[in-house]
């Protein structure tokens, strides 16, 4: 029989990680709950990064694989790009040089599904020199009065470690495609201030950033 798979389309901008996309890919491969989809939006790479991605399309255990090709127009058009593709209700985030840790999916699932959420996300650890270092965003979440306020100042939600409605998404407008950094910080503040956005923070660390 074929895999069960989550209602999931895992979203991947890459620029020339033709060195690095192989080992996220591989991180998507391991997980214990197997996405429907991922689609990759190469963002006008001249190393082949589009090339080395499609080799891996047979071996998602059972997820599809979209890769598509545009002009260099930045992060946060190619996650639109990748956004309007997809066919999944819910969207989890990749960077192309970042991974994942095995059981990301499934918990951040199980999470969002338990609470009916419209946004989740999660500690992540921060790869450097020394080893991994635990990003704990769930203390910074709550170490205020108002757990909204240190999360408005500090912008420290990665989108490695996101999970979202794809219609919660739409309904604001995806990335703000004008700004050169932190679309993805651009976008949570726009989710955050739906009414009936619900979001919860929890304290596991499910996913490796790399500094690239």
């Amino acid at each position: 029989m074929p895999p069960e798979l989550a209602p999931v389309s895992v979203i991947m901008p890459a620029y020339n990680a033709a060195a690095s996309i192989p080992r996220a890919l591989a991180s998507i491969a391991a997980q214990t709950l197997t996405p429907s989809e991922i689609i990759i939006v190469d963002d006008g790479s001249s190393d082949g990064t589009a090339e080395i991605a499609e080799r891996f399309a047979d071996s998602l255990g059972g997820a599809k694989l979209t890769v598509i090709r545009q002009h260099n127009k930045g992060a946060g058009a190619a996650r639109n790009r990748a956004i309007a593709e997809a066919t999944q209700p819910y969207l989890a985030f990749l960077d192309a040089d970042d991974e994942w840790l095995p059981t990301k999916l499934e918990r951040s699932m199980a999470v969002m599904l338990e609470g009916d959420y419209q946004l989740v996300a999660h500690d992540y650890l921060d790869a450097t020199e020394n080893g991994d270092v635990h990003v704990d965003c769930r203390r910074r979440f709550l170490e205020a009065d108002d757990p909204y306020v240190p999360l408005y100042l500090k912008g420290y939600i990665p989108s490695i470690s996101v999970v979202t409605r794809r219609d919660a998404v739409l309904g604001v407008g995806g990335f703000d495609e004008s700004l050169r950094n932190a679309q993805d910080f651009d976008l949570w503040l726009k989710l955050l201030a739906e009414p009936e956005t619900r979001f919860t923070l929890f304290g596991e660390a499910l996913a490796r950033y790399h500094h690239s």
